[in-house]
């Protein structure tokens, strides 16, 4: 009778530890989306129990005193990456079109690399709009983040994979 109750518990839990990036080696990881510019730099213990990766800014458009500019960042411990992201940084919150372009085909070719899976409409949807969202794609999960800066100058907008 315990086997009953117990059986599926173990189900439920392990399932939830499956969700993952299809690969974790840092090297390949970071290299993910070389072709948009955006490569990783070396993978770096940062003393505190955790190591990543990030791009270059790469700018979108133009403007003063900042373009909008779009970031790679990989993120995890010792050998493994157990986290990616997109960060756009919206230092010209009247000119958004080309960025959330540039963030939108980042994060879908990024979502088939990191999760095995198309971008989710939703996913699009949210990025699009600058909302909040959380949905699950492929081997794992999709968030999307919107941080208005303390200033009132920007914002920043995070698609986040795990």
């Amino acid at each position: 009778m315990l086997k009953i109750f117990v059986a599926p518990l173990v189900l439920l839990f392990s399932a939830s530890c499956l969700a993952d990036l299809k690969q974790t080696a840092p090297d390949s990881v970071c290299s993910f989306l070389s072709d948009l510019d955006l490569k990783g730099r070396k993978w770096t213990d940062y003393g505190d129990g955790t190591s990543g990766c990030a791009s270059n800014y790469k700018d979108i458009g133009s403007g003063y005193p900042l373009a909008n500019n779009l970031a790679f960042y990989a993120a995890g411990s010792d050998s493994t990456v157990d986290q990616v992201k997109l960060v756009l940084n919206f230092n010209q919150t009247k000119s958004v079109g080309m960025s959330i372009s540039a963030l939108g085909k980042a994060s879908e070719k990024l979502s088939l690399k990191a999760l095995g899976a198309q971008l989710p409409n939703s996913i699009k949807k949210a990025i699009v709009l600058g909302q909040p969202l959380t949905a699950a794609a492929g081997t794992g999960t999709i968030e999307v983040v919107r941080d208005d800066w303390p200033t009132g100058k920007g914002y920043e907008i995070q698609v986040i994979m795990k």
